[in-house]
């Protein structure tokens, strides 16, 4: 009996734990995670008693407040109800508008204004002296070589009038004193002979001056700078020459330096073209006349 009463205890033990078994749970359809909202919570209240009884009355849980989030305005789409239909239409969004890119400059990069530069007047230096409408006085000395067995050093006396600062008009008068050089020496001597060609005596010339240019040079040791001007230069006239009379020109270029504004040197480099009678023939006879001028301007 108490075998049976045992299996009858086992097996009702058995169907009695299958039938408590829950049934498995069925997969529950995937739905959207929602997305998450802060919870506010409200502190738990603590346990009150009862005035009547005063027995402890139940601990009240916390309870769990779904706060509902609303979007700012701004960033919501504005929505509205299209006529005739149910379903609101929703408006485009503004354009939205880039900030300006603003450059920020570090302070360790920005370059320091240079410091201001004193303020100097701008100084042309005029002329240290000027020749227009006035007239220049002088005398040289001079030598005439052109290859005709004669020594002819001279003076010579000129003025100059500029109308206008680089052109000037020039009338000089030159006077020679010629003697036979040392080879004609010789021949007298032995033949009793001379040259054909005549002793020159005297020239009388015109012609104009132009300057070139206008210059100053400062030179170590005189203090000062020298102003000097290159002319260029050419003449015609005629010459006496021992009782031979002929016309004669001359072309070549000058160096003008003023001493002060009214003091002046010049230096003259000229070639020379004559006509000369030489035993009953004319010929042309070249040569060159180096002078060394000082004068004034009045």
């Amino acid at each position: 009996m108490r075998g049976a009463a045992s299996m009858s205890f086992v097996g009702f033990a058995l169907a009695t734990l299958l039938g408590a078994a829950p049934a498995p749970a069925r997969a529950a359809a995937a739905e959207p995670t929602p997305a998450p909202v802060p919870a506010v919570t409200t502190p738990a209240a603590r346990p009150s008693s009862s005035p009547a009884t005063g027995t402890p009355g139940a601990i009240a849980r916390p309870t769990v407040a779904a706060a509902t989030t609303t979007a700012p305005a701004a960033s919501r789409p504005a929505t509205a109800t299209a006529p005739g239909s149910s379903h609101p239409a929703t408006a485009s969004p503004p354009p939205v508008v880039a900030p300006r890119a603003v450059a920020v400059t570090s302070p360790s990069s920005t370059l320091r204004e240079p410091a201001p530069r004193p303020v100097t007047d701008v100084r042309v230096q005029s002329r240290f002296a000027t020749k227009l409408k006035s007239t220049q006085l002088f005398g040289a000395a001079e030598y005439l070589s052109r290859g005709d067995y004669y020594n002819s050093p001279g003076v010579r006396a000129g003025a100059t009038y500029y109308p206008l600062e680089s052109i000037g008009l020039e009338l000089q008068v030159s006077h020679y004193w010629s003697s036979l050089n040392a080879a004609a020496e010789r021949v007298k001597e032995l033949d009793g002979r001379i040259p054909d060609s005549h002793a020159p005596a005297w020239l009388f010339l015109a012609g104009g001056r132009y300057s070139l240019g206008y210059g100053k040079l400062m030179v170590g040791g005189l203090g000062s700078a020298i102003h000097f001007e290159p002319q260029a230069f050419v003449h015609a006239g005629m010459h006496w020459h021992n009782g031979d009379v002929g016309p004669s020109g001359d072309l070549g270029l000058g160096f003008l330096v003023f001493l002060t504004p009214r003091m002046f040197a010049r230096i003259d480099a000229a070639i020379v073209y004559e006509r000369e009678d030489r035993s009953g023939t004319t010929v042309g006879v070249w040569g060159t006349l180096p002078s060394l001028s000082v004068g004034g301007t009045l």
